[in-house]
């Protein structure tokens, strides 16, 4: 039982030693979108840090989400804001401290969010869907940093009820800010596959196969040298070859997280691919699918209640999976 808990402690350690340097690549590609308005919109200071300041507020969000917040989540989002220039500014790590040590209401939230949808309409589509995937990065990694307890690091524990609630409240916000930005067509599902960063083409069904175990990988945040390793391994078995079209398009699909629609949209053509399948053939299909899942779950995290994987699958990759095995037809067989 302790060999258990020390294996699952060095297993989190090194998770988490991965999510920090993942954190801190998200807050400079943000840091570079920021220098970039601040330079054709000619900033002064003070606005500079207004700006720094509304892109700190959903990571303050979800730290104040448990009525607390703890010190390792505070280190976090100071580094960010050492990061974006905001520690230089008296004025602003002032403002920026009062938040971490007084929750900010909820007027002041929401007049924030407003703001943060102003920014975004200075942003061009990649820039958008870029800084939106990196806040809610850097939201869920503070999320992760807000017990102190040395057990619970141990024993695995991340994020908290409220904290996932604050996390999809964010989540929604982005979306929403983004969707009123680019005035969405009603053909939502095809312009994603089309539009979506990293981009997505409808003649790279070549790649729909994969996928779902790019959906498998980053069902923690981000996706390790191991889950990359283990899915292009699985696309060179179907014959993709590196420098091609297909496997740059594969390597964006792992650097920046691809929306829910483009995998609503890719998983539906799929099984739409096996709908001329026997029996037989389908069933052999979606248990090889949902074994090569599996397999991309095991190379990261643990969980003791998942018998396909034992201690090696994780809570979200369990849930990752479930979806995947529901939506493909497969259920019963998770």
């Amino acid at each position: 039982m302790m060999n258990a808990i020390f294996l699952r402690g060095l297993n989190e350690y090194k998770r988490q030693t991965e999510m920090q340097k993942s954190f801190e690549k998200q807050t400079e590609r943000v840091d570079s979108i920021l220098r970039k308005v601040e330079d054709s919109d000619r900033l002064n200071e003070n606005e500079r840090c207004r700006m720094s300041l509304l892109l700190l507020m959903p990571l303050v969000e979800v730290a104040w989400s448990d009525g607390r917040i703890s010190r390792r989540e505070m280190d976090v989002i100071v580094k960010a804001a050492d990061v974006y220039g905001l520690v230089d500014s008296v004025g602003g790590y002032r403002e920026l401290i009062e938040r971490l040590l007084t929750r900010p209401a909820p007027q002041t939230t929401g007049r924030m969010w407003q703001d943060f949808h102003d920014f975004l309409s200075k942003l061009n589509e990649d820039e958008r869907r870029t800084l939106n995937f990196c806040v809610l990065a850097q939201a869920k990694f503070v999320a992760e940093q807000s017990s102190d307890s040395v057990i619970a690091f141990l024993r695995g524990e991340r994020i908290s009820e409220d904290e996932q609630n604050t996390l999809r409240a964010i989540a929604e916000q982005l979306k929403t800010a983004n969707a009123a930005v680019e005035k969405r067509p009603e053909t939502i599902l095809e312009e994603s596959a089309n539009k979506q960063s990293p981009a997505v083409k409808l003649d790279d069904e070549n790649l729909i196969p994969l996928v779902p175990l790019v959906k498998t990988a980053w069902a923690e945040g981000r996706v390790t040298k191991r889950e990359r390793h283990l899915i292009f391994e699985a696309a060179a078995r179907m014959g993709i070859k590196p420098n091609t079209a297909s496997y740059k398009r594969l390597s964006e699909w792992l650097e920046l997280h691809p929306t829910d629609e483009f995998y609503e949209y890719a998983l539906g053509k799929l099984t739409q691919s096996w709908k001329n399948l026997d029996a037989d053939e389908k069933k052999e299909r979606k248990s090889a699918l949902l074994s090569e899942c599996t397999k991309i779950a095991e190379a990261s995290g643990g969980s003791k209640d998942f018998p396909a994987g034992g201690m090696r699958i994780c809570e979200e990759e369990i849930a990752v999976v479930k979806r995947i095995a529901k939506r493909i037809g497969a259920a019963d067989v998770v």
